[in-house]
């Protein structure tokens, strides 16, 4: 089975071009993580960041569109530790532009394999690629914009 970001860079000139053009720049492999992080938005119109609505946590699977800040945080938290960035941040643009994303649930049992709380929320905070799973305490952590979360999810483990 041929590997679906591989074909993508072999069937897209401009994503290949892109590719080739980062790699040329010499930066090492994080810094060209960056500049593909901001380049893939432009190129295929991908949303950086999450659209926020007044001080409102979106709604457990409400379906909006995905930024690529909230898939690379989640891609990265799943991502061995010495993941290819650069490779993280072109899965996560994949998952976006083909509606494959990743599950907060995958991410819960992660965390806290079979032992997830009963309402497990999950927050992702920072900016643009610098960005991070948090999972939030329901009893000391109140306000999750305090903790630098642009978005934050529950997962109810009676729903699973």
């Amino acid at each position: 089975m041929e590997n679906p970001i591989q074909k993508w860079i072999t069937e897209d000139s401009s994503l290949y071009n892109l590719i080739v053009e980062i790699q040329e720049t010499e930066k090492s492999p994080e810094e060209q993580a960056k500049i593909a992080f901001s380049r893939l938005c432009k190129l295929y119109d991908i949303s950086e960041m999450p659209i926020v609505l007044e001080n409102d946590p979106p709604i457990e699977n409400e379906v909006l569109s995905r930024s690529l800040f909230e898939e690379h945080a989640l891609l990265k938290f799943l991502a061995p530790e010495n993941e290819d960035p650069r490779g993280i941040v072109l899965s996560a643009a994949h998952h976006i532009l083909n509606n494959h994303q990743v599950s907060y649930y995958e991410i819960a049992r992660k965390e806290f394999g079979d032992n997830i709380p009963a309402e497990c929320k999950i927050g992702i905070a920072g900016e643009n690629y610098e960005s991070k799973v948090i999972f939030l305490d329901n009893e000391k952590d109140k306000d999750w914009l305090d903790l630098g979360c642009v978005t934050i999810a529950t997962v109810d483990k009676k729903n699973i």
